[in-house]
């Protein structure tokens, strides 16, 4: 069953939009780590999301490809610049 990565970014103060769409552009390319079936990312339209203006959608072919991704050097690697530059709250289900 496909696993839903679902991530909602807060920039910290003074990050520049141009900034979050290197970060976003960074995440986007991560679609060649295995197990990645899809991902999208950009801008919340709405005032819906408790100040995240960011949001960040991976889909993964199963459960098991989570860690996997997860600790991907390459992943790895946007998280730290991303945790520099943003508050993140994460979460993962199963899609049905």
């Amino acid at each position: 069953m496909a696993i839903e990565h679902m991530v909602w970014l807060t920039p910290k103060a003074g990050v520049s939009e141009d900034k979050m769409e290197d970060i976003l552009s960074s995440i986007r390319a991560l679609t060649h780590l295995p197990g990645v079936l899809a991902i999208s990312a950009g801008r919340n339209v709405t005032d819906r999301a408790n100040g995240a203006t960011h949001g960040v959608l991976v889909t993964l072919n199963a459960a098991e490809d989570l860690p996997s991704y997860l600790n991907h050097p390459d992943h790895q690697a946007v998280g730290v610049v991303l945790r520099e530059h943003c508050e993140v709250l994460a979460l993962d289900y199963e899609r049905e």
